[in-house]
């Protein structure tokens, strides 16, 4: 949790000292990742571009935690299943948590496991989550001026159908 204490005296004259502990960027931390590197994950059901893996299906999630360091009015949690042609195959458009205001120094903490994945199999290298502020629906990686906090992190996955 932030730290800050401020105090300011006042006669004839002012004095005020702070205690400035507060990041200067916000972090995200991707952990619990499941299953472990090297597994197969089955899709629930569908086909492409339409195969999901279905939220609380145990097929796969995450824990991430968010400490963003500037509020925004809205803010949204896109995470890609990256590939290793620099695209991804998925990401995780049924679960795709929203905060309305995102509040500055307030850690907020999701679990994401649900995906639809537009190809099978996917060989997943990475999995890259972002927390965004653009609100127009459109589902592409966000431009950094639209990035609040963003982290990747290095996993073998393949993705295979129903």
């Amino acid at each position: 949790m932030l730290k800050r204490a401020c105090y300011i005296l006042a006669a004839t004259w002012s004095l005020s000292a702070c205690d400035e502990a507060a990041p200067t960027s916000s972090t995200l931390t991707i952990t619990n990742v499941s299953p472990p590197s090297g597994s197969t994950v089955r899709a629930s059901r569908g086909a492409p571009p339409g195969v999901f893996i279905d939220r609380g299906s145990g097929a796969l999630s995450m824990d991430i935690t968010i400490l963003p360091a500037r509020e925004a009015s809205w803010a949204g949690l896109y995470v890609y299943l990256l590939t290793a042609d620099g695209n991804y195959c998925g990401q995780n458009l049924p679960d795709a948590p929203t905060w309305g205001p995102l509040r500055a120094f307030r850690s907020e903490r999701v679990t994401v496991s649900g995906f639809q994945v537009f190809r099978v199999p996917c060989d997943v290298i990475g999995l890259r989550a972002m927390v965004h502020t653009r609100n127009t629906g459109l589902l592409t990686p966000p431009v950094a001026s639209e990035t609040v906090a963003e982290a990747t992190v290095p996993v073998s996955l393949r993705i295979v159908g129903p």
